[in-house]
């Protein structure tokens, strides 16, 4: 498991422009492995079995993997690019799916700033729920950003925080979900989430096209035609995209990030991080 978080402790001068974070992090929880992580305050932690309330809002972006979230009023399925808005004061409980674990990214948002307006706009039914909103690199920005800036602890960096803050519950607001009658756009989503659920495992894509009843090369004819990349070049790039988070949100070494992205060598993910990117995986780490 990889990880980064930060937690404010409560403080109502702290609210900068009507917005107070009193909590923003990234992890990345493997399969198999144990949830939830230790190292969260009593305010955050909670047991599987029984749960937590919260006081505030909350945005949980899973770019990759997929699991669960239940609340008094429903149980819904999350999947890749699935955003869990939490209503505050409303009990919830999620967790990873074993056999693929996931990514999380989070924000806790509380303040002036959840006016009637806008806090209506993020739930338009009084009550948390999950929202389709696809892989958005805008968002995984926005977190990172905001991640970063608390690393810092620069001077000023609050209002900084509260402007991205803004941004992320705005881009989510405004996201609309275009469901898509076209059955290769639908098979494509559903290569692109087996993909990101499954970014440090082996991939038999003979086999995905078996299992959608298509033979392999009518399978990558259609990935391609709808993406403008072949199969095996998208998941490269995803694996990438992936060591990158990890290089940005979490201190491992460049070896255990090319294990846990599916390279079979550090000199090979070397190599193709290079030739992909332009630079290599070090001067990512060699960045302030």
């Amino acid at each position: 498991m990889d990880s980064f978080f930060h937690y404010l402790a409560d403080d109502p001068e702290a609210e900068v422009w009507g917005v107070y974070v009193p909590t923003c992090g990234y992890q990345h929880i493997y399969p198999g492995a144990s949830y939830p992580m230790e190292g969260h305050p009593d305010t955050h932690d909670f047991e599987q079995a029984m749960g937590r309330t919260l006081q505030g809002c909350y945005l949980v972006y899973v770019p990759t993997g997929r699991g669960t979230l239940e609340t008094k009023s429903g149980k819904w399925d999350v999947n890749s690019g699935d955003v869990m808005l939490l209503y505050p004061g409303e009990w919830h409980n999620y967790k990873p799916a074993e056999d693929t674990g996931w990514e999380e990214y989070w924000m806790g948002i509380r303040g002036d700033v959840l006016s009637n307006k806008i806090l209506k706009d993020l739930f338009p039914n009084n009550t948390s729920y999950v929202k389709q909103m696809g892989y958005q690199e805008e968002l995984i920005f926005l977190f990172n950003q905001s991640i970063k800036l608390v690393k810092r602890n620069s001077p000023g960096f609050k209002k900084i925080l509260a402007g991205i803050v803004l941004q992320l519950v705005a881009y989510v607001i405004s996201y609309e979900n275009q469901e898509s009658s076209n059955r290769e756009e639908e098979l494509c989503k559903k290569i692109i989430d087996f993909i990101r659920e499954n970014l440090n495992t082996e991939v038999d894509f003979k086999k995905l096209a078996s299992e959608h009843h298509l033979s392999y090369n009518r399978f990558r004819t259609v990935f391609k035609n709808n993406t403008g990349v072949s199969l095996q070049q998208y998941l490269i790039q995803e694996r990438l995209e992936h060591a990158k988070r990890l290089m940005v949100n979490t201190s491992l070494s460049l070896k255990e990030i090319s294990a846990k992205t599916g390279f079979n060598s550090l000199f090979y993910f070397s190599k193709v991080f290079k030739n992909k990117m332009g630079y290599s995986p070090g001067q990512i780490r060699r960045k302030p």
